[in-house]
């Protein structure tokens, strides 16, 4: 299976991402308020920690500032330990 592009169809993605990037950029230069977001992962079960590693990844990747607190009540039993 040949999945290369040809130089055209690389040619039209680059200009469809530059294209969303300048509407992005337009958009943002209007934006004057800065609001912070708390996002609080709870459950039993596996994925908390990856899944805010992984927002905490990506708000890094759009100059954001990060900042990570992990509250452990009580007894600890996990893998993880």
């Amino acid at each position: 299976m040949n999945t290369k592009l040809t130089p055209e169809e690389i040619a039209r993605a680059n200009e469809k991402a530059a294209k969303k990037k300048a509407s992005r950029d337009k958009m943002l230069a209007t934006k004057t308020i800065e609001k912070g977001l708390l996002i609080v992962h709870t459950g039993k079960g596996k994925g908390k920690s990856t899944a805010a590693f992984g927002l905490a990844a990506r708000a890094i990747g759009n100059d954001m500032k990060v900042g990570v607190v992990k509250y452990v009540k009580g007894k600890w039993e996990t893998g993880e330990r």
